[in-house]
């Protein structure tokens, strides 16, 4: 397995991600600023994602198309839908910066959909039961995976927005907050329920692959759950700087732990 096929996944779910932390934020209009800054780093991530694809089948995949074929194609891991989504990155940035707000949420809801079937793409490169039911639960894993990541990172980042945007309300942080507090306990209880139901999960996870599942548990779900905890604390006292110092650790957590579940997946194709 090629390192680059591990990056590819990672950078599309994360590109996914973030445009859908952007959802909870869009309606603060004092948040704008921000959306327009995490559209743009969404397309610089689906660009970065579509140039690591044809590096990444290396030789696996025979059957998924090659080349620029690849582009244009719904079979395969659809790197297409990329260069769309980043077409829809850059329109919304437009858009808000032009206070065309109804017009900016339209587009990233379009974006938001292509995206998922992006996601659906990087599962065809870990499945390999071949089944539909296999497949969706793969691109759930997925979606939530790079929520997870992207989440944090979009708080984190929106705690450097309180220091450059006069009134950008608390709340805001705190909406990010609670919404990133969400997807960690979705993505918990999603694992519990793949080792659960997954015929072989819990044996090979923690048989064979053990250092890196305690990995993925440790940095992936507990420390950022930990870390968002004090967060939340120090929301409340309004200290946003401290709150923006216990992300970035937060980030480097998460990043730690979903490399470690985008190798696992692709390593054993289980979503964990």
């Amino acid at each position: 397995m090629h390192l680059s096929l591990v990056f590819y996944v990672f950078l599309v779910r994360m590109a996914v991600g973030t445009l859908i932390s952007l959802v909870p934020l869009w309606s603060i209009r004092a948040a704008e600023r921000h959306l327009r800054f995490q559209s743009v780093f969404t397309l610089c991530l689906v660009a970065g994602s579509a140039a690591l694809y044809l590096p990444a089948l290396g030789g696996t995949h025979p059957e998924f198309p090659r080349g620029a074929s690849a582009f244009f194609s719904l079979e395969g891991g659809m790197p297409g839908l990329l260069v769309l989504v980043g077409i829809l990155c850059l329109a919304a940035n437009l858009l808000f910066g032009t206070f065309r707000r109804r017009a900016g949420r339209i587009v990233l809801t379009a974006a938001i959909v292509i995206g998922i079937g992006a996601v659906l793409g990087t599962a065809r490169l870990a499945d390999t039961s071949g089944s539909a039911g296999a497949l969706v639960v793969l691109t759930i894993g997925g979606v939530l995976g790079g929520l997870l990541m992207a989440s944090i990172n979009d708080a984190m980042v929106l705690g450097h927005f309180f220091l450059m945007i006069p009134g950008l309300p608390v709340d805001a942080l705190k909406k990010a907050g609670r919404f990133t507090a969400a997807v960690i306990l979705a993505r918990i209880v999603w694992l519990g329920l793949v080792l659960w139901q997954w015929d072989g999960a819990y044996d090979l996870l923690f048989g064979h692959e053990l250092i890196w599942m305690s990995w993925r548990i440790c940095f992936g779900l507990v420390g950022p759950l930990v870390l968002l905890l004090m967060v939340r604390d120090t929301v409340k006292l309004r200290n946003t700087q401290a709150a923006t110092g216990l992300l970035y650790v937060a980030v480097g957590f998460a990043l730690m732990g979903e490399l470690a579940a985008v190798y696992l997946e692709m390593q054993t194709g289980i979503p964990v």
